[in-house]
């Protein structure tokens, strides 16, 4: 008895300090694809540091002008409904050897900063 109590008392721990470090995915604006992911970083009060990003991949869904409609649509998001402004996007190229394989990605990032 006293055995299945401590099993059950590490067992919720561990799950416990598993969960406090994940981290949930941001979330997608509607009519971007499902292979382009997102990170957002508060920078300052009222700036944030946007990045959507995708694989090279069979199905698409990597190519400038959709990623950089992605980060826009992100933008208006985050900013919901209120006045921004944005610097200029920076596109990044990149390869990743995951696996072994070298796999290319591609990248739009840019700031804004809520004006009201």
């Amino acid at each position: 008895m006293r055995r299945s109590i401590s099993l059950t008392v590490y067992s919720t721990v561990a799950a416990i300090l598993i969960l406090a470090h994940c981290a949930a995915a941001e979330p997608r604006p509607a009519g971007v694809s499902r292979f382009i992911h997102f990170s957002v970083t508060a920078v300052y009060p009222k700036s944030f540091d946007i990045i959507a990003s995708a694989q090279w991949s069979i199905y698409g869904h990597f190519g400038l002008a959709e990623l950089k409609e992605a980060w826009h649509k992100k933008a208006l998001r985050l900013a919901n409904g209120r006045k921004f402004k944005s610097s200029a996007l920076v596109v990044h190229d990149g390869e990743d050897s995951a696996g072994g394989w070298a796999i290319g990605f591609r990248s739009v990032s840019g700031t804004i900063t809520l004006i009201d």
